[in-house]
């Protein structure tokens, strides 16, 4: 059934649940077929609009809507912050069922910002590029305009030189390093030269991500005995909780990773968990060492029951959450809310133009 709807907000609400149509922007008049309901919301298709926003835009890529990569861009830059935090404070409505204020958005360069890319290749002499939307055919890229500019020559060859298969590369000033030829590179961060593996994870926005260190760091003491990171990774932000702590507590299961930690983590004292969460929670004595700060950066998931429990014991006065996912940030603050903690600010970035993601940092304190 199409259904002609008019969003103010961007949303939809029909019979009590808030629906999604990707593609449709805040203020348009669309026509759109109901799909699959889930827990709290639904999502809709897009099948035509009637009356467009004044903030809709002709994207200026041409693969857009065939690249997954981008599912914001015909949306103007300015329009995408505000909605991007408009759906922040929706999320924490509806499954923090906590009304904000809407939340302040850090900007950077809307284009040429992406750093770290993972490129395709599904047959030899094929060109390289990026998975289609909702598929696992490989679209053929050789320039794109969120890419940073050391990926230049190598997506304009068709990454020749690549491998069949999934290929990560990473981009630090003109050069680009590719995993296939390099294992890891160092990449320098607000004054630090930190070292990360080509095949693992780091953050891809370097422009912003000084902001986004400075906003954790801005949430916790300015000094301190022990700080949790949780969720570790290779160090990032216990690089910069060394500077202020005398123990950071790294706490990460991908020994490779923790390998790197212990590089970018500078200090005698400092503390290395190869280990899950969950098993590392489950070990914790019934009257562990005082803690100064916690600092906890999960994956979209969010943070799972054990290590919701944990927190909820008030192992610390102070806690930074990191966020990529709105919706489980929104759910976690309402269990942490209910165990004795309280956010006092919530930060946005927008580390990825021309997409609906987000980053965000949480500060919450300890009753």
């Amino acid at each position: 059934m199409e259904k002609l709807v008019s969003g103010g907000d961007g949303l939809i609400r029909e019979n009590g649940l808030v629906v999604f149509v990707p593609g449709a922007l805040p203020g348009e008049k669309i026509l759109y077929k109901s799909g699959r309901v889930k827990k709290g919301f639904a999502r809709g298709v897009l099948v035509e609009v009637v009356e467009a926003s004044g903030d809709r835009r002709v994207p200026p890529c041409p693969l857009f809507g065939r690249c997954g990569g981008c599912d914001f861009m015909h949306l103007s830059d300015e329009a995408q912050a505000a909605a991007k935090a408009l759906l922040v404070q929706e999320a924490f409505r509806r499954l923090g069922k906590k009304e904000i204020s809407l939340p302040s958005i850090v900007r950077g360069s809307p284009w040429g910002y992406r750093s770290r890319i993972q490129l395709h290749k599904d047959r030899p002499g094929a060109t390289a590029g990026f998975k289609a939307r909702a598929s696992e055919q490989v679209v053929g890229v050789t320039s794109c305009p969120v890419a940073a500019p050391g990926f230049f020559q190598l997506l304009a060859s068709g990454g020749r030189d690549l491998p069949v298969g999934r290929t990560n590369a990473v981009a630090v000033g003109d050069t680009a390093y590719v995993e296939s030829r390099d294992r890891q590179v160092t990449i320098e961060v607000a004054g630090k030269r930190l070292v990360s593996a080509l095949d693992g994870f780091f953050q891809s926005n370097l422009e912003l991500l000084p902001a986004l260190i400075e906003a954790v760091l801005a949430s916790l003491p300015s000094k301190g005995g022990r700080v949790l990171d949780l969720y570790g990774g290779s160090g990032l932000f216990g690089a910069f909780l060394a500077d202020r702590f005398d123990v950071v507590v790294e706490v990460e299961q991908n020994e490779a990773a923790v390998a790197l930690a212990r590089v970018n983590v500078v200090g005698p004292l400092h503390e290395f968990h190869t280990m899950s969460l969950e098993t590392w929670v489950a070990r914790q004595p019934k009257s562990p060492p005082s803690l100064d700060a916690i600092v906890v950066d999960p994956p979209r998931t969010g943070l799972s029951s054990e290590v919701l429990a944990f927190l909820a014991s008030g192992p610390g006065p102070t806690l930074a959450y990191v966020s990529c996912n709105p919706d489980t940030l929104a759910r976690d603050a309402r269990t942490l809310e209910a165990s004795g903690w309280t956010m006092t600010n919530l930060e946005l970035f927008d580390f990825y133009p021309q997409t609906t993601h987000v980053e965000a940092v949480a500060r919450f304190v300890w009753r």
